[in-house]
């Protein structure tokens, strides 16, 4: 009888971000569970017991934090460790959600594919070592998470990791496909990809309308 793959609860309310993180987690061989909002994170998670949770922070019907207290309070959940993925990034929102529970804290500007697998990897062998083991873990993910990227850190590493993800998973003929190349001389940028939050754009837009984030560099 083959293992039982490791379940993983995706929350998010970006679409092509679930479908690209469910390829990726996939070929990782997790099972991946993906829910839309807060709500449906927390139902889904009451009723599939994932193996650990994956949860955005700024989402319709509840917010991560939401999610996160009530995944804590209820004892059908509180075992599941969960790994805050956001575009939060102050010190502020980290040290609460570490304080709320969470056994990491990650920004998708910041966060590449292969350290989410690797945190999802360390985390559940955390949760067979000693308490010990997990308490420094624990510690480690909340001094990461009194650390606040620079906003020219934030720039170059959003614009790697888009150009990491749709490398990875999208065909050149996909309408997905990213050409997330920024032009110096300024012409018009061809991308369907907002670096820094994730949004889907049109073709020649120069200012991304979710977050404001300027696409000419």
């Amino acid at each position: 009888m083959p293992d039982q793959k490791i379940k993983i609860l995706f929350v998010d309310d970006d679409s092509f971000l679930r479908r690209v993180y469910e390829t990726e987690l996939s070929e990782q061989n997790f099972e991946v569970i993906l829910a839309v909002d807060g709500q449906d994170g927390l139902d889904k998670a009451r009723i599939t017991d994932p193996n650990l949770i994956i949860l955005d922070m700024i989402m319709p019907k509840k917010n991560g934090f939401e999610v996160l207290t009530e995944l804590q309070s209820d004892p059908k959940t509180s075992h599941i460790p969960v790994i805050i993925l956001s575009n939060l990034g102050q010190a502020a929102d980290k040290q609460k959600g570490m304080d709320l529970g969470a056994a990491d804290y990650l920004v998708k500007d910041s966060t590449t594919l292969g350290v989410i697998v690797e945190k999802i990897e360390h985390i559940l062998h955390s949760k067979t070592a000693s308490y010990e083991a997990r308490l420094k873990s624990h510690q480690a993910a909340l001094k990461d998470a009194k650390t606040e990227l620079k906003p020219e850190e934030v720039k170059i590493s959003s614009e790697s990791l888009a150009k990491q993800i749709f490398k990875k998973n999208q065909p050149t003929e996909n309408p997905l496909t990213v050409t997330s190349t920024i032009m110096e001389n300024s012409q018009n940028v061809d991308i369907q990809f907002c670096p820094n939050c994730g949004a889907h754009l049109k073709s020649n837009y120069k200012f991304c309308p979710k977050c404001g984030y300027n696409l000419l560099g």
